[in-house]
């Protein structure tokens, strides 16, 4: 199956086309993409404006792992906690101080997100990015109160017939995880996000095949958090760069024009979708 939104290296390591142009029927004008450009460019000005440095993330990331590896040595350790402390005291010592400067600058960065995060200037341009958003939305004839869904995007080659995920440069996770908008109508299955509107035949899809393999995406975009509520029985893990672990994933068949397609998306959406099959 060819997939949606996978980004084929076979013949040229370079590319940067997405897979499923085909499906799309509608973009924003561009006019208000302009518009989203300035508005997403000014908020993330702000968000960088609202993080420390880069030198002392870098030094807090650092002490963060370091208190969490001694730690955890101390505590594997065959011996009790005063013994290991006579035997090695600077371990104990060096955890102490990882930890205390992690804890420092965290509060550090959690005071200076707040003073700019928290103003005038700020709350207008979140705003107004969030109407920009909205009419973008509307331009695409997406309904209120649509649900959201997680679509698997990533990088691959062809070898043997067989598609093979490939990772670039520093990239630490297998999969991105975009997200879009699903809705149906009678002739329909629709995806949308803020780049355009895709519409998949309700007539041309075929099944859901589960693949259960583990895999790593990029991130996490739901309110509720990961590891509670609904999501809790997906038995889902995070690492130390933030990327989620999946245990599986599913693909949503589709055969168009003669020519299988696949749209990938992670465990957690199974449900989503299927509301959508019925």
């Amino acid at each position: 199956m060819k997939p949606f939104l996978g980004i084929d290296l076979t013949l040229n390591k370079e590319n940067k086309q997405f897979n499923g142009n085909e499906f799309l029927v509608r973009k924003p004008s561009s006019a208000l993409s302009k518009s989203l450009e300035v508005s997403t460019d000014k908020a993330e000005k702000i968000i960088d404006k609202s993080k420390l440095p880069l030198p002392l993330r870098i030094v807090q990331f650092i002490c963060g792992i370091a208190a969490l590896f001694i730690a955890s040595g101390i505590l594997e350790a065959d011996v009790s906690l005063v013994e290991g402390y006579h035997n090695a005291p600077g371990l104990f010592w060096a955890t102490d101080i990882c930890a205390v400067i992690w804890l420092i600058l965290w509060l550090c960065s959690k005071k200076k997100a707040k003073a700019i995060l928290d103003t005038d200037e700020s709350s207008q341009t979140f705003s107004h990015l969030d109407s920009v958003t909205n009419t973008i939305y509307a331009e695409l004839t997406v309904p209120d109160q649509t649900k959201s869904i997680d679509i698997l995007s990533f990088f691959y080659k062809i070898k043997k017939g067989k598609i093979k995920v490939q990772e670039k440069g520093t990239q630490l996770f297998q999969y991105f995880n975009p997200e879009f908008k699903i809705f149906t109508d009678e002739e329909n299955l629709y995806l949308a996000n803020l780049e355009g509107k895709y519409a998949f035949p309700l007539s041309a899809i075929v099944k859901i095949h589960t693949v259960k393999k583990h895999i790593r995406i990029a991130g996490w975009n739901k309110a509720e958090k990961f590891n509670q509520g609904m999501y809790k029985q997906y038995k889902l893990t995070t690492d130390n760069f933030g990327c989620i672990h999946c245990k599986q994933y599913h693909i949503l068949e589709i055969n168009h024009q003669g020519e299988s397609y696949g749209i990938y998306f992670p465990s957690y959406e199974l449900p989503t979708l299927e509301v959508y099959m019925k």
